[in-house]
């Protein structure tokens, strides 16, 4: 018998997300809920009153409801002939005593107390937080420091596991801004070049948690290394998620200054880009967009428009965007255009916008609803190099 046609008495379920609960716990308010839906509810939601009674909650603490965990597990076994599951027991919660012991065993049995540590913060909001408070932040970035070109697998394995961990931890600002020093993001470069898929994954997002918070520091310290590291990201498509950390990353450090941003465009990120655009379906937007917005900044330089100009793709890549993926992704790509037009015109590029058919998507675009910026930007491409065209001899050029 299919277990969610019986009937579950409506004291077992939590009054949150209605379901049975595994590991009841009880607020100061008196109220009981499944630990997993009311840590969400205070930590994840930021929640200050208990959802039941809309007290304010003076404190956080959760006290484990022993009888009704009993009570639910007995109903299970009672049950269980008609497809019920008996809940397994929770572990107990994390405190400070076990915690540095963990710590401890690291200096030892540095592995096996690395995997103990992430299997713990697994199990709860309250564990991570503790953690996240504790002197473990700063012993996992040691680990991570010892990541380096040729390490053993033992020294990667141990990194990897670290980096899972930092990476589910609501990490305090003083732990990011450890994060952010030469050391360890020399260390993270490594890793996201060489790493698992895990490791790069976690480092990525890692990385994209800290320039967040506060870019300054990350950006001083952001070298060659790093750079061609997110690059690889890209090349390399790990994952959805790690190719939008690291563009949102690029994107903020090619933005920060223009020695950054000739950085970004010598460790030869235009290519990458140009290369990658061409996968980025529709369905994909949220990636396409970062890809044109960070094209768009490269492009603000000399060297940057260059790139996308010698490159054989470049021209043809950025025009086939414009009214395929978003209104964001139409705008990038027509300033991407105007930036060319504007302050690279040269014969070659004029002539090649033409014959790949991007003067004809001008010219539609003005008949299409787009905003009065995108719209001027084109009106003074097509004044500038195309007034004369047969294709455009319809469009009105006023302004």
């Amino acid at each position: 018998m299919d277990s969610t046609k019986i009937e579950i008495p409506s004291y077992f379920l939590c009054p949150i997300s209605m379901q049975l609960m595994k590991d009841p716990v009880t607020l100061c308010t008196g109220a009981t809920y499944d630990r997993h839906s009311i840590e969400k509810w205070m930590f994840t939601l930021e929640n200050k009153s208990c959802p039941l009674t809309k007290q304010p909650l003076p404190n956080t603490e959760l006290t484990p409801n022993h009888t009704l965990r009993r009570l639910i597990q007995q109903w299970c076994v009672l049950n269980s002939s008609a497809g019920v599951q008996r809940i397994s027991t929770p572990r107990p919660p994390l405190d400070a005593d076990r915690l540095n012991k963990l710590l401890l065993d690291m200096e030892s049995f540095q592995l096996k107390a690395l995997k103990k540590l992430r299997s713990v913060a697994s199990d709860s909001e309250s564990n991570r937080r503790l953690i996240a408070s504790s002197a473990a932040p700063a012993a996992l970035i040691s680990v991570i420091e010892s990541y380096e070109e040729g390490c053993c697998y033992e020294v990667a394995t141990a990194c990897e596991e670290a980096l899972g961990i930092l990476y589910s931890l609501p990490l305090l600002e003083e732990s990011l801004d450890s994060v952010a020093t030469s050391k360890c993001v020399a260390s993270l470069a490594s890793i996201l070049k060489r790493g698992t898929s895990n490791a790069r994954f976690h480092a990525a997002m890692l990385l994209q948690t800290v320039s967040r918070k506060g870019l300054g520091r990350l950006v001083m310290n952001a070298n060659g290394d790093l750079i061609e590291g997110l690059l690889e990201v890209l090349t390399d498509a790990v994952c959805h998620k790690a190719t939008v950390a690291a563009l949102e990353m690029l994107t903020a450090i090619a933005s920060d200054s223009r020695r950054s941003r000739m950085k970004v465009v010598q460790a030869g990120s235009v290519s990458v880009l140009i290369e990658s655009l061409p996968d980025q379906t529709p369905e994909r937007k949220s990636s396409c967009e970062r890809m044109l917005c960070l094209l768009d900044v490269l492009c603000e330089c000399a060297e940057g428009r260059a790139a996308l100009a010698s490159h054989a793709m470049g021209i043809p890549v950025v025009s086939k965007k414009i009214m395929r993926v978003s209104n964001l992704a139409t705008e990038k790509a027509v300033r991407i255009m105007w930036l060319l037009c504007k302050f690279a015109p040269c014969k070659r590029v004029i002539d090649e916008m033409l014959q790949i058919g991007a003067v004809t998507k001008l010219c539609l675009l003005l008949q299409c609803e787009c905003t009065a910026k995108t719209k001027s930007k084109v009106k003074e491409m097509l004044k500038l190099h195309w007034k004369s065209t047969s294709c455009i001899s319809f469009v009105n050029l006023r302004e």
